[in-house]
């Protein structure tokens, strides 16, 4: 997860978290407005995995981990109906795994954001 450094106050970044059961569940998505992709260690979740893919993540910090792959993962939404993130970062030291705002948005999705409370919309 990215994090600012310097004179950057904590207004300056947003970091939500939706989970999926209990806090402890490794189901649980970071949703983050930095990261540049969406990434998770969890190579079962993956339906489609093509292992070429092979860089470097870099954090903030200057730390970077390996990624081997991209791919696409399906997620169960609140209704119980079935979506698909595309171009998902399989990176095995992964500890969290992150959904990347961003990508949502470009992606066609909206969201609303109110108090506690984050729902995120598909276009249809």
């Amino acid at each position: 997860m990215t994090q600012k450094e310097g004179n950057g106050s904590d207004s300056d970044q947003v970091l939500l978290m939706a989970t999926i059961g209990n806090e402890e569940d490794s189901m649980s998505w970071y949703l983050d407005t930095e990261c540049s992709n969406h990434m998770t260690g969890n190579r079962n979740w993956f339906i489609d995995l093509n292992p070429c893919m092979r860089n470097n993540v870099k954090f903030v910090d200057n730390s970077s981990i390996m990624v081997e792959g991209i791919g696409k993962v399906m997620i169960t939404r609140k209704d119980d109906k079935v979506a698909y993130m595309n171009d998902v970062l399989y990176v095995p030291s992964m500890k969290n795994n992150l959904l990347t705002l961003g990508q949502l948005l470009e992606k066609g999705y909206t969201m609303n954001m109110q108090q506690k409370l984050i729902e995120i919309y598909d276009s249809q």
